[in-house]
């Protein structure tokens, strides 16, 4: 059992690791890069190639939240799409902020209390819409690796990224299948805590949205390779469309694991090993990384606006 001593040391301890390793692999990727040639290249952007990646960015967010919505309405009752927005951008600003996506995501469910939610519903909401946030980025990661090898005959530096992957997404809709088409057995052997879950999950498994909310999943993550091939365009890197729905998925994947802040570090890492394979080098990679990271901190932060008239943040920033 975990005492109060621990869990503080635990709350205090795993966001001050995750910056330790943030701030570790950002100065050991700068060891690398030419900051003088990683400028020059940055002052090339233009401000139509800028303003369109903050607005796909937007859109990205929008259809995120309008994803948390149709979710919503499978388990309960659906949020209207302006609270969704509003307090999707409120979980963006401390996603960014703060080293913990807890703060975010309690700034939702708080939020969609008041929208007429219970915190159960809420709750149920916001686990379900990031397990499906992590399976829908596995299934389009999966579909760069398997472009990577198939088309161009490279494998990603990472050993067995491929194999683990789909490994992964298999076992997922295998046992979706399963717990489908047997729930109630399934029911039986978790705790009665997961009950709630366990139902949720049967309700989107068996929607007649359940297809087309994955089919939104796919496009809200396509539009962040979208994004990132603009980017490649205005800095004039030679990464044609294929190649980078080839490269850049599995490195949004790298950056999900959470042992940093925000994925930095991770990302630029990813990107350098994944675009290195098609002729980058190490600073336009990390250039293209760090520019793509800025427009997200640029989008999340914007995310304040919404906080400051938020009468829970105080509870929010105190979790």
């Amino acid at each position: 059992m975990t005492t109060p001593s621990s869990q503080t040391l635990l709350r205090v301890g795993i966001p001050v690791l995750k910056v330790g390793v943030a701030l570790g692999l950002v100065i050991w990727i700068a060891r690398k890069v030419d900051f003088s040639e990683g400028w020059a290249a940055v002052q090339t952007l233009s401000a139509t190639t800028i303003s369109v990646s903050i607005l796909l960015l937007l859109l990205q967010a929008l259809l995120s939240a309008w994803r948390w919505c149709l979710l919503s309405e499978m388990i309960g009752r659906r949020l209207t799409i302006s609270g969704a927005m509003k307090l999707f951008m409120q979980s963006l600003f401390y996603n960014q902020a703060l080293p913990s996506p807890i703060p975010g995501d309690a700034a939702r469910i708080f939020g969609a209390v008041k929208y007429g939610l219970t915190v159960g519903e809420a709750t149920l909401g916001v686990i379900m819409d990031r397990m499906l946030t992590l399976f829908g980025l596995s299934v389009v990661a999966l579909i760069g690796l398997i472009i990577m090898r198939a088309v161009y005959q490279f494998d990603f530096p990472i050993p067995y990224l491929t194999e683990f992957t789909a490994l992964g997404v298999a076992g997922t809709i295998t046992l979706a299948v399963a717990f489908g088409w047997r729930h109630q057995l399934f029911t039986r052997f978790l705790p009665a805590r997961l009950h709630a879950l366990s139902a949720a999950l049967q309700a989107f498994i068996t929607h007649r949205r359940m297809v087309g909310i994955f089919l939104l999943t796919l496009v809200i993550h396509g539009l962040s390779v979208v994004c990132l091939e603009i980017l490649v365009l205005g800095l004039g890197l030679p990464l044609g469309w294929g190649k980078a729905t080839a490269a850049f998925p599995p490195v949004l994947l790298i950056a999900m694991i959470p042992i940093s802040v925000g994925g930095w570090g991770l990302r630029e890492g990813g990107m350098i090993i994944s675009l290195a394979m098609f002729g980058i080098g190490t600073t336009d990679a990390a250039t293209l990384s760090v520019v793509f990271g800025l427009l997200q901190l640029v989008v999340g932060l914007a995310g304040g606006v919404f906080v400051l008239s938020r009468p829970h943040s105080g509870k929010i920033k105190a979790l």
